[in-house]
């Protein structure tokens, strides 16, 4: 049951920061990082969903509001499922095109863009539906501590950027 929650979580993860690879066949590898109870999850890109792990880690939810996390995953996974099964099929079609002998053109490509567009806006819109019914079951406090993770986070970010950068 531990696992199909850090699936369920990995998958509406990558359903936030899908959306911001618009119509890249593949995007960045997923990396792993420990979330409720000590459980890996699976995110990636720079997206809001990178925040979901930290949040449910460092919100200090409930017994009852861990129960109605799962709930909601549980609820969702089969849609997720479906839609990411759908995607790595565009995904591999659009692949087979894009490397298969013979001269390709954008127009080509198209209709396989147009598809994994289409999917990873679906997979946006599931995944903010997700995220905004855990966010419901967080309290006034646990929404302020989340916020000022939030600021946090941003700054490091920001300050990363600036080492990187050379600033």
């Amino acid at each position: 049951m531990a696992r199909r929650m850090t699936l369920l979580t990995g998958l509406v993860l990558v359903s936030l920061w899908s959306a911001t690879l618009h119509a890249q066949p593949m995007g960045p590898p997923p990396m792993m990082m420990k979330g409720m109870g000590g459980q890996h999850m699976m995110f990636g890109g720079d997206g809001p969903g990178m925040m979901l792990p930290l949040v449910l880690r460092h919100a200090n939810l409930t017994s009852d509001q861990q129960a109605q996390v799962h709930k909601i995953m549980e609820t969702d996974h089969q849609n997720l499922q479906a839609l990411f099964k759908q995607l790595q099929s565009a995904n591999d079609q659009l692949a087979d095109k894009l490397f298969a002998t013979g001269a390709v053109q954008a127009s080509d490509l198209t209709p396989q863009v147009q598809q994994i567009t289409q999917l990873r806006q679906q997979l946006m819109e599931q995944g903010l539906k997700t995220a905004l019914a855990i966010r419901a079951i967080l309290t006034p406090d646990q929404l302020a501590k989340v916020s000022q993770l939030k600021s946090r986070m941003e700054k490091l970010q920001a300050e990363m950027r600036s080492v990187f950068e050379g600033d």
